[in-house]
């Protein structure tokens, strides 16, 4: 890979004579140092957060491994509460008014009593002190127990410490890091992105000639690979100290991976230019050490062109067994081609080997049940023996150990995010949400089926599954610590809101945390996707919580939504959740959530509240939390709402801060028009082959007038991926 010891006789005298007045090895361990250095300065950072978070002890076990606990006992209210009356489900009421229109699907009486006079049923009590008929506003912040919702006062007596993270510190600068570029692309990560670059760029060009001095360029790339494979691993230490997830460092692996892959092009490409000219690149591939580096080099090309978004996409196996079988080898290649390397090389076996570790201690074998969500197009996974071990919004590797997924699918490890709170009171173990989205998921969904079935004819099926986890989650953020919280989801985004609502619930219920308002955003496709999730959101609505708490469901798609209508009008609903035609108004309902937060907690400015160990005593709002998952777009949005909001709202609410957990696709990465025109193609080419649909469809110019101007290539790329 870098011939730092073993300069040809063949390059030129100068090459030779500089490098011996310049210590290469010397220089580019120094920028591994202001590498370090950059990692010390944002860990330093967090230190405020981390140490807050730290200052309860179950946050040191907590999102760790996955283990089976003894439930605890529910919270016992005294018995005035217990025998207080809880306002029965009423009848969904449906308008008359077409679902297309916009509006929401309830009528003004049935709003009214569910948002307290909100306008237009898109902001959850959108004025505290609306409706004086329905109460007065001073009864219904104290939320005593005589109040319909059933809500009762407690005494919080372990409040999570709150400490303002640098998105409410610095609201403007965290605005303009957090705009997007392009989809997965930031200014923060660009910005990352171009100060890794010019650090690279210098170490390969300070007092060196790539085309007469290649070496410099072999020192680079090798002084690279321990970044590229400690950042590549699941388990990785700036992760752990940064409190972030290996999915949101992703990028930069992807991305200094592509700079070590050009700085061995330019190291190799520097010797074998030398070599033709001087007519001895036979003579020099018999010696040993250079025929070790031509092989580097072959693997290093070898892992570039499989790790493309094509190949990880569609033939993800191919991409993690060339990975593999290719780090393998180049690793080794590089400790034969030169003797100086090895340091590097064994710092990155030893960060994969810890990491292969750490997974196989955080991974358990369980017997799982699935069952097959047909209105959501999910399988649904329930592991009854692992039932803690995990913080809401964390997620987990599974592989499915079945006949039924084919001869090679037991091989495939997939992310999904965990939909159930650690040590549910109802006995409920580790709940995963599987969208039918690709094979894999298909077949699991087909197997769930086929499970149903079994055990309808008197049959136990289930499945045997290896459970990787947890990892991700919101790092140092306590969700719990801050005053109000909007979540939003959108699609099976849902799994990371209720594995967050309900664990807020649960420590509201424990007299854990500081929320005063809660709303829950769900956005579908179609309507019918909410009847398998009522019980959940009923349970959840049913609770006795001290904050208020609020679940609004909206269908963007009024296509086959009559019959899920009909359907939905004749089940109890409880009167906060709501469904609603169009798309929801977040900035309204955010607005509602900084209004509800700052009421309650002015309200009770008089006595201050005390927090746990280590934490400091407020009398203020302690800010809003907004959680978001779903595809790009929603995200987007989520960002450009927190920062518009005004700055004298958000000093006085205690900041805003937006924790997002999205899933990169590559078809979202696609223009709306585009993916219409793939599917249009694709129904032609159920009676024709794929290439003779698609020049059909141009011909009629329903396709190519359905594609940008700024996508010139799309034909040449479809023709390039079909299956045919």
């Amino acid at each position: 890979m870098s011939a730092m010891t073993n300069v040809s006789s063949s390059t030129p005298s100068t090459s030779r004579q500089a490098a011996s007045k310049f210590d290469q090895g010397e220089f580019v361990y120094n920028l591994d140092l202001v590498v370090l250095a950059v990692l010390a300065v944002l860990v330093l950072f967090s230190l405020p957060r981390a140490f807050t978070r730290y200052t309860h002890l179950p946050e040191w076990f907590q999102g760790l491994l996955l283990h089976t606990a003894k439930i605890d006992v529910p919270v016992q209210l005294d018995k005035q509460v217990a025998e207080a009356p809880i306002t029965p489900l009423s009848r969904a009421y449906f308008s008359p008014t077409s679902p297309t229109g916009g509006g929401h699907g309830f009528n003004d009486f049935y709003t009214e009593k569910a948002y307290n006079g909100s306008d237009e049923g898109h902001g959850p009590r959108g004025n505290l002190n609306r409706n004086k008929s329905s109460g007065s506003a001073h009864a219904n912040l104290l939320r005593n127990t005589s109040t319909s919702s059933g809500r009762v006062r407690r005494t919080h007596v372990n409040l999570p410490s709150h400490m303002q993270g640098w998105s409410s510190i610095l609201p403007s600068v965290s605005h303009y890091l957090r705009l997007t570029i392009r989809p997965g692309l930031t200014v923060g990560k660009a910005f990352i992105v171009l100060a890794y670059t010019v650090a690279i760029v210098y170490a390969g060009l300070l007092k060196s000639n790539p085309f007469t001095q290649p070496v410099r360029s072999g020192w680079v790339a090798v002084s690279q690979v321990p970044v590229v494979i400690i950042l590549a691993t699941k388990n990785n230490v700036p992760g752990m100290l940064l409190g972030v997830g290996y999915e949101r460092l992703n990028f930069f692996h992807r991305y200094a991976g592509r700079l070590v892959v050009l700085a061995v092009n330019v190291h190799a490409l520097g010797f074998i230019y030398a070599w033709s000219i001087a007519g001895t690149f036979t003579q020099h591939l018999t010696v040993p050490h250079y025929r070790a580096g031509l092989i580097a080099l072959v693997c290093a090309d070898v892992l570039a062109f499989f790790s493309t978004s094509f190949w990880r996409n569609k033939f993800y196996s191919v991409f993690v067994a060339t990975h593999i079988i290719g780090v393998v080898v180049l690793l080794g290649a590089i400790c034969m081609h030169s003797n100086p390397s090895v340091p590097y090389v064994l710092i990155a076996v030893g960060a994969y080997a810890l990491d292969r570790v750490l997974r196989f201690v955080k991974t358990r074998y369980a017997y799982a049940h699935l069952t097959a969500l047909n209105e959501l197009g999910m399988t649904r996974i329930e592991v009854p023996v692992v039932n803690a071990g995990w913080r809401a919004g964390q997620h987990v590797r599974i592989r499915v150990l079945s006949r039924g997924m084919g001869w090679f699918g037991w091989a495939e490890c997939h992310p999904f995010s965990i939909a159930s709170v650690a040590k549910s009171p109802n006995e409920e173990g580790l709940v995963l949400m599987c969208k039918k989205a690709g094979t894999w998921t298909t077949k699991l969904f087909d197997l769930a089926k086929r499970a149903e079935y079994g055990e309808a004819g008197g049959y136990q099926h289930g499945v045997r599954v290896l459970i990787e986890g947890p990892y991700g989650g919101p790092g140092h953020t306590l969700f719990a610590s801050f005053s109000g919280a909007l979540f939003v989801a959108g699609g099976s985004g849902i799994t990371f809101a209720l594995s967050a609502v309900q664990d807020l619930v649960q420590k509201d219920l424990r007299g854990e945390s500081r929320l005063k308002s809660i709303e829950l955003v769900w956005i579908v496709q179609d309507p019918s996707m909410l009847i398998p999730l009522i019980p959940t959101f009923t349970d959840i609505l049913s609770q006795r919580t001290y904050a208020t708490i609020h679940i609004s469901v909206h269908y963007t798609q009024a296509g086959n939504a009559q019959s899920a209508l009909k359907t939905l009008s004749q089940k109890p609903l409880p009167k906060d959740l709501t469904l609603h035609a169009g798309r929801p108004k977040l900035a309204q309902t955010l607005s509602s959530v900084i209004d509800q937060a700052c009421a309650l907690s002015l309200f009770k400015r008089g006595a201050p509240r005390k927090s746990g160990a280590g934490g400091i005593n407020s009398t203020g709002p302690c800010g809003v939390i907004v959680g978001v998952c779903g595809p790009g777009g929603l995200a987007d949005d989520a960002r450009s709402i927190v920062g518009a909001v005004d700055s004298k709202r958000r000093k006085q609410v205690g900041g805003v801060e937006i924790h997002e957990d999205i899933w990169l696709v590559i078809r979202r990465d696609l223009h709306p028009c585009i993916r219409q025109a793939f599917a249009r193609v694709r129904q032609h080419s159920r009676y024709m082959s794929f290439p003779r649909a698609l020049m059909t469809m141009v011909a009629r110019s329903n396709f190519r007038h359905s594609i940008p101007s700024s996508h010139p290539i799309i034909l040449t790329s479809v023709l390039i991926i079909s299956p045919h």
